[in-house]
């Protein structure tokens, strides 16, 4: 699948447009009522700011099919929730609704909305009133709960990073390496620009695009920073145009009478990396990155010392989940982000096995490993120690020339069983995301458009 992305010429007159209409609704007064931090639930493409890929609920020993619904239109991107009982879900289209607010409790639509989205993989971010933060070609746009256009925000590029600091303050990041903060409420500028990736002299929002997906040079900065929202601290990898290996960097906002962003430190990644996002540990005190073998390491936020590297056997498209314990349980690979002309996997994009490593102890260890296990997506875990998993399931029937069908499993993250498995009814094909809301829903998207929740 190629980038999620409509012609260049509509894309350009569509975010015209966006910056033309949403300006007009720029308010320059603040109102502190209106402001509140992520949403407490799955609020962003890899579940939250530090990119834990972890939930703040529990589930059910074995949950069961609330309901699903097709969107009749491909999907790409996890399905973010605001904690209020609404999930949030974009969909790539060439006319038609591409943002979907749809009810957690039996997928009825609350509302939908054509918007000129753009990214390797689109997700709103969601604040604790369910206001929408949604990557655009060239900006971010605000939308209310209710669905109404509150501001846009432009930025050289499309954002790959758009993370809620704080109640007043959200970071953005393009892929072409610029960040700055914006006003939550009013979309204006809190900070001056920074360019992570140097000086790109190029009017084209959408230029490197396509390479975001591999993490290959042409990207600079390819998925979201990891942010501690305590120091406000992001830590991203960023591969300037011309060096010869990426680097992780790592930037901190800092508030007062002249708010500005600055950067801590940088560090070479001379073993290359992927399109992965970094997690953050949840005592901020270590960073996760996947080299471009695969290889899972550690570096101390401190000052970007490497503490460990890890073998595990594959190269993930997906960011490894955090369990309350430490552990880190592995990504998939997925088709729905393209990986350059020369990817040549199908469907099934393995192998992509479970792996969990020690990272509470600073080891970096193997803990234990699911081969039989082909995931094709983010695992998500959750507040008690478990991982849910999306995998390739046999072909669900010898009558059925649909395919391979997908199931569910959650997993105990102590030694890897199987705890309760899911078959998803007429599923097939890839899966564009997996997330866990802080009611015990599982959202599972297909990269046909399908949505299932289970509680």
């Amino acid at each position: 699948m190629g980038p999620a992305s409509t012609p260049r010429a509509t894309r350009t007159l569509a975010a015209a447009l966006a910056v033309g209409l949403l300006a007009g609704c720029v308010s320059h007064t603040e109102s502190g009522g209106a402001r509140m931090s992520q949403a407490a639930s799955w609020s962003s493409v890899t579940g939250g700011p530090s990119n834990s890929g972890r939930a703040h609920s529990e589930l059910a020993d074995a949950p069961e099919l609330l309901w699903s619904r097709t969107l009749g239109a491909p999907a790409i991107g996890v399905a973010s929730s605001d904690g209020l009982g609404s999930l949030f879900q974009a969909t790539v289209s060439e006319r038609g609704c591409n943002v979907w607010s749809l009810s957690m409790d039996d997928g009825r639509k609350n509302w939908c909305m054509r918007m000129p989205t753009d990214g390797p993989r689109i997700t709103a971010t969601v604040d604790g009133r369910g206001t929408l933060f949604v990557p655009m070609y060239g900006g971010v746009s605000s939308v209310a709960a209710e669905g109404e256009n509150r501001w846009f925000a432009p930025i050289r590029g499309i954002p790959t990073t758009v993370t809620l600091l704080d109640e007043r303050h959200l970071l953005l990041i393009s892929h072409q390496g610029a960040a700055r903060v914006v006003n939550t409420h009013t979309g204006l500028d809190s900070s001056p620009e920074m360019r992570l990736a140097g000086e790109i002299t190029t009017s084209d929002h959408g230029y490197g695009l396509p390479w975001c997906g591999i993490g290959e040079s042409g990207c600079p900065v390819p998925g979201p920073a990891a942010v501690d929202t305590n120091s406000a601290t992001a830590y991203v990898t960023v591969w300037t145009p011309g060096a010869d290996d990426p680097e992780l960097v790592a930037v901190r906002f800092v508030d007062g009478e002249y708010p500005t962003l600055e950067e801590l430190w940088r560090v070479p990644l001379p073993g290359g990396r992927l399109g992965v996002p970094p997690v953050l540990s949840d005592d901020g005190a270590t960073v996760y990155v996947h080299d471009a073998d695969g290889d899972l390491r550690a570096f101390a936020t401190a000052d970007g010392t490497g503490t460990w590297s890890t073998p595990i056997g594959y190269r993930p498209d997906l960011p490894p989940a955090l369990l309350p314990d430490g552990t880190l349980v592995t990504g998939g690979r997925t088709t729905t982000v393209w990986k350059g002309p020369d990817d040549d996997h199908d469907d099934d994009a393995g192998p992509a096995p479970v792996v969990a490593l020690s990272g509470g102890d600073g080891s970096g260890r193997e803990l234990w490993r699911r081969d039989d296990l082909q995931q094709l997506t983010n695992p998500a875990a959750t507040a008690d120690g478990r991982v849910v998993v999306a995998v390739r399931a046999a072909d669900s029937s010898d009558d059925d020339d649909s395919g391979p069908g997908i199931a569910l499993h959650l997993l105990d993250g102590a030694d890897g069983h199987t705890i309760h498995r899911i078959e998803v009814p007429a599923a097939t094909g890839p899966v564009s995301g997996l997330s866990i809301d802080d009611d015990g829903h599982i959202a599972l998207t297909t990269g046909l458009g399908a949505v299932y929740v289970y509680e």
